[in-house]
């Protein structure tokens, strides 16, 4: 209800002409104190974890694989159209999404971290590279790309901190209930992805059309190509374990809102990734919630 309630708002907000400094003010919160103090909690409170090896194993081949075979499915296509639906294709919704549901359905979202980590560095050097091997115009907004830095830092603040401070720290009354403050960031986190996610809708209106071998492309990756690949990825992880379960449903997730914003910086189409995203969205999430069932 949050979820929806957000994406509503969002829509009405961009229907009327509302400012984009009306979204700035959630989008910083959830940029620059939500998901890094998730990543700081989940580190700070259980360190790292050998199991912590094999999801980023994962994540890491997961994406690999994926940008391969995208760029070869994707030749011949103009090169602004190319490099959206490369990001699409591979770079998958790894917070905003994936972490507020999965602690609904497991109570537990740990593992998912990890794989968003190492997505995130992938994807940040991905995207640079694709622009001086498409040869698309440079954009805007550089200082993005350290917004998505922030992470990884609270990642390795929480895990020197777990080994250092939090042996004596979380025997103290000061520390508090940690899932207190979890539960409230990703509340955070949910309401800016359904702000987001509402907006979106109106460049999704535009002069796109699905029926596209760009739309088509990123379609056929996210919902069948990915999900299949995460499938065989993930078997030696242990069908039916927690960290088997998460990167399942990571793999099955929509393409990650900061594809456009990338897109935008390194001259692919903005529009068509915005439009592809906003329309997978919906139909990921149900496919996704529908196999972690299945293989739960």
């Amino acid at each position: 209800m949050l979820f929806i309630a957000a994406a509503v708002l969002g829509l009405m907000l961009s229907r009327l002409g509302a400012p984009r400094r009306n979204f700035r003010v959630v989008g910083f919160v959830n940029i620059w104190i939500a998901v890094p103090g998730i990543f700081l909690i989940v580190y700070l409170t259980r360190g790292f974890l050998v199991e912590d090896i094999g999801v980023s194993i994962f994540s890491a081949a997961l994406t690999f694989i994926l940008i391969g075979l995208l760029v070869l499915a994707t030749r011949g296509m103009v090169k602004e159209f190319r490099g959206s639906v490369i990001l699409n294709g591979a770079f998958v919704n790894a917070i905003n999404l994936p972490l507020p549901i999965l602690q609904v359905l497991m109570g537990n979202y740990s593992y998912a971290v990890t794989f968003a980590t190492t997505m995130t560095v992938i994807q940040i050097l991905a995207a640079a590279i694709f622009q001086g091997y498409l040869r698309t115009s440079s954009g805007c907004g550089g200082g993005v790309s350290f917004a998505r830095l922030v992470p990884l830092l609270s990642f390795a603040t929480g895990v020197v901190l777990h080994y250092t401070v939090w042996p004596i720290a979380a025997t103290s009354v000061v520390v508090g209930d940690t899932d207190v403050i979890v539960n409230f960031l990703i509340a955070i986190i949910f309401v800016y992805f359904g702000l987001s996610f509402g907006a979106s809708l109106i460049t999704s209106s535009s002069q796109y059309k699905l029926v596209s071998r760009p739309f088509l492309a990123t379609a056929m990756f996210r919902l069948l190509v990915g999900p299949l690949l995460g499938l065989v990825l993930a078997i030696p992880l242990v069908k039916g374990s927690d960290v088997y379960l998460q990167m399942v449903f990571l793999a099955t997730m929509p393409p990650a809102i900061t594809n456009t914003v990338l897109a935008a910086i390194y001259g692919f189409d903005g529009v068509l990734t915005a439009k592809a995203t906003s329309v997978l969205t919906p139909i990921n999430t149900v496919e996704a919630i529908a196999l972690f069932y299945i293989l739960r």
